[in-house]
């Protein structure tokens, strides 16, 4: 299916909550600077995405660099999904990542689900992100997800989900300094990558403030 065919299969709704993300960015918070990502981020994805720490919790194996090329690609050509990169300001952070892309951060929007003879234009997203290990502990990816959550909020979205593989400590105390409540746990969801025990699978989500112009 060609792009065109697959954009023409999104919700109108959708199309409009994609578009307004995108005419947010790039967007500056506190010492980051998140744009959309492009195919030239290649290499610096691969720095991190490359290691099994990082891709572990992500349930994906570690990527070569023809696996983040593809990966790119496969997030520019998803047309309900905004995919932004987060560039270190130069003089915040570690150093030998200041200027450079040290994670990225993901949407994905879908219609707002609705009971029979219900309707409903609303739409909620899907949020997933990876940082480089450099930039753990420095509230980076904190700045980089509430700044994409803003984004996410004026686009009049509804609700915000992710799932977190319960070992993924720091990622689950992220989206609760966020706002996240924890509506419930999968229990012994999925096999770990070293096959030594069974992860249990956390359900994340965040309901953003209601304008009034919902359903």
């Amino acid at each position: 299916m060609s792009s065109e065919e697959r954009s023409a299969d999104v919700p109108e709704e959708v199309r409009e909550a994609v578009a307004a993300v995108r005419a947010a960015l790039p967007l500056t918070a506190g010492r980051c600077i998140l744009r959309e990502a492009r195919a030239d981020d290649a290499a610096a994805l691969h720095a991190y995405r490359s290691d099994p720490e990082v891709t572990r919790f992500l349930g994906e194996p570690p990527l070569d660099r023809e696996g983040v090329v593809d990966l790119l690609r496969r997030w520019r050509d998803d047309p309900a999904a905004v995919s932004v990169v987060t560039e270190l300001s130069e003089g915040a952070g570690p150093s030998e990542l200041a200027g450079q892309v040290v994670g990225d951060v993901r949407v994905r929007f879908r219609p707002a689900s609705a009971l029979a003879p219900a309707t409903t234009s609303a739409v909620d997203a899907a949020i997933g992100y990876a940082f480089h290990p450099a930039a753990r502990g420095q509230g980076l990816a904190t700045e980089s997800v509430r700044a994409v959550l803003e984004a996410v909020g004026a686009a009049r979205a509804r609700r915000v989900t992710a799932r977190v593989f319960a070992p993924a400590a720091p990622s689950s105390r992220l989206l609760a300094r966020l706002g996240f409540t924890r509506d419930g746990v999968d229990r012994a969801a999925v096999l770990a990558p070293d096959g030594s025990q069974w992860w249990d699978d956390e359900l994340w989500s965040l309901l953003l403030p209601d304008d009034g112009g919902r359903p």
